[in-house]
């Protein structure tokens, strides 16, 4: 695992994980892993290596104001939750299509990491797309159940801890303290009807650009952060997406529980090959398009 810095268009310095499946022989593609709001790319390495045991390289990075790419103090960061779509994705993927010009291009958003994917144009040059509980926020496509803790969190518990500490720290239940800027963007579009999509200073058609292969992996006891209905939401976005959703079952997690964080934990790695087979099935498919090309 090789640590890398990459520069974005506006300058902020984003530290990123290289993990090389050989080093020497071809990848069969590189997989650019988005992570979820607040959470520090370690959380994924052993996913990650998972992937390079099957061929895949695989790039990992932390966004602007979380862990190493935190370059100031977190209450000063001016950092917007547009940013981590609409530049620190867009600088990751231009960066990892000169570590591997050739190599398909394999995206996996976990959470946030996925529903912001549409914001730079380049997710549409991806060869696959891999959401893993991955929706909307809208609140209205939550269980009803859910709205008076989520109209609670927006309306009362976020706007209280920003007039008081300026900013979310780590301590509210993300485990990385959130700009402030990232806060209330976020706030304001999960009390949107429609998301970030009916917000007007922002360019959507990334997601209706995205044309390839699409798996959707839904978790069934995921109901606080990307239950079906946000998932299906998110989705309806990717208009023109081959897309396959599935949902997978709690049960086959560790002790029967998954949520919404739990698929990249080392103690439900058996549930990894969902992924690394549905990516090997796109590969061979994309050797069969170059042949029949040639």
């Amino acid at each position: 695992m090789k640590k890398i810095e990459i520069i974005t268009e506006d300058g902020r310095h984003l530290v990123a994980d290289w993990l090389c499946s050989s080093c020497t022989l071809p990848a069969l593609g590189i997989v650019v892993i988005h992570s979820a709001t607040g959470v520090r790319r370690g959380y994924y390495h052993a996913f990650a290596q998972h992937l390079t045991e099957h061929s895949f390289d695989v790039l990992v990075w932390d966004a602007r104001g979380i862990g190493e790419s935190g370059t100031e103090p977190v209450r000063s960061d001016l950092a917007k939750m547009r940013d981590w779509g609409q530049r620190d994705q867009h600088a990751v993927l231009k960066h990892a299509k000169t570590l591997h010009p050739h190599a398909p291009l394999i995206i996996v958003g976990h959470s946030s990491g996925g529903h912001l994917a549409g914001l730079t144009p380049l997710t549409a040059s991806a060869d696959a797309l891999i959401l893993i509980a991955s929706g909307s926020c809208d609140w209205r496509d939550y269980p009803r159940a859910q709205w008076p803790r989520l109209l609670a969190i927006w309306y009362v518990a976020i706007p209280i801890v920003l007039a008081i500490w300026g900013h979310v720290p780590a301590w509210a239940g993300l485990g990385h303290a959130l700009p402030h800027g990232v806060a209330v963007e976020w706030r304001r579009w999960s009390l949107t009807r429609g998301y970030l999509f009916e917000d007007p200073t922002l360019d959507v058609r990334g997601y209706s650009a995205y044309a390839g292969p699409l798996l959707a992996l839904s978790i069934s006891d995921d109901q606080g952060f990307s239950p079906p209905g946000a998932v299906q939401s998110l989705l309806q976005r990717f208009s023109r997406a081959q897309i396959e959703h599935r949902e997978i079952s709690a049960d086959l997690g560790s002790k029967g529980r998954i949520g919404h964080f739990g698929f990249f934990k080392q103690k439900n790695a058996i549930l990894w090959p969902t992924v690394t087979h549905w990516l090997l099935n796109q590969v061979e498919k994309h050797k069969q398009d170059d042949y029949e090309v040639s």
